[in-house]
C-alpha cells in the first residue's frame, strides 16, 4: 500500500486530517517501517537537544572567560593601556565560534574606531559582518564603512553603506543613505550623488539629516 498526499487532500483540513490517520494506520500495520521512522525522529530530536546543550555550554565558556578578560583588564595600569588591544586580540580565538566571540570582536573594532586605527577597525568589522545577525551585524557594516571613508578607501566605504541601506532598517538607512551620497560626491559622480541627497530629502522631510542633505546638495 503507497500513501500519498494530493494536492486536493492538502487543501482540505478534513481530506488531509483523514490521509494522515490513514498514513498512521499504514505506520502501525508496518511496524519496522513505523520503527524506522520513529527512531528517525528520536535520533534528531536527540542530536538537536545535543547540539543546544554543546551550545550553550561553549557560550557559557565563553561568556566566563570574557569576565576574566574584563577583570585582567580592569588591573592595567595608565601605562599599559596600548596592551590592551593585544591582550583581546590574543583571546579572541579562544572564545571559539559563539555570540560572545562575535560581540568581543566588535566592541574591539570600535575601540580601534576610536583610537583611529582605520585598517585594524575595518579588519575586525569586516569579520563581525560575516558573523553577526541582527543590529550588531548593522553597525558592524556601518562601522566599516566609516573607517573605510576615514582611511580613502571611498569604494569599500561606498560598499558599506549601501549594505545598510539596503538592509532597509529605519534606524540607520537616513544615515547610510547620507554616507551613500557623500561617497558618489567624494568619487565626483555628481548625478548619483545629487540623486541620493535628493531622496534624503525627500524621505526625510523637516529633518535635521534633510536639511543636511539640501545643504550637501547645493554644494555639489
Amino acid at each position: 500500500m503507497k500513501i500519498k498526499l494530493s494536492s486536493k487532500q492538502m487543501k482540505s483540513p478534513d481530506k488531509l486530517l483523514k490521509a494522515m490517520l490513514e498514513f498512521v494506520g499504514y505506520l502501525k500495520h508496518n511496524v519496522k517501517l513505523y520503527l524506522i521512522l520513529a527512531g528517525v525522529i528520536v535520533l534528531i530530536t536527540a542530536t538537536v537537544v545535543s547540539i543546544n546543550h554543546f551550545t550553550s555550554k561553549n557560550e557559557e565558556k565563553a561568556r566566563q572567560s570574557l569576565y576574566a578578560l574584563g577583570q585582567k583588564i580592569q588591573k592595567l595600569g595608565p601605562e599599559q593601556k596600548d596592551s590592551v588591544f593585544d591582550i583581546i586580540e590574543k583571546e579572541l580565538p579562544g572564545l571559539g565560534n559563539t555570540k560572545a566571540a562575535v560581540e568581543a570582536r566588535y566592541m574591539l573594532a570600535e575601540m580601534y574606531y576610536n583610537n583611529k586605527n582605520w585598517v585594524k577597525a575595518v579588519t575586525h568589522y569586516e569579520l563581525v559582518t560575516k558573523k553577526a545577525k541582527g543590529l550588531i551585524q548593522e553597525l558592524a557594516f556601518l562601522g566599516l564603512a566609516y573607517s573605510s571613508e576615514n582611511s580613502g578607501d571611498i569604494k569599500k566605504a561606498l560598499d558599506g553603506f549601501t549594505k545598510v541601506k539596503e538592509l532597509n532598517s529605519p534606524v540607520y538607512k537616513d544615515v547610510a543613505m547620507m554616507g551613500v551620497a557623500r561617497c558618489y560626491q567624494k568619487l565626483g559622480d555628481k548625478v548619483k550623488a545629487t540623486a541620493t541627497y535628493e531622496s534624503v530629502i525627500i524621505a526625510y522631510p523637516d529633518t535635521d539629516v534633510a536639511r543636511l542633505a539640501s545643504v550637501a546638495k547645493a554644494s555639489l
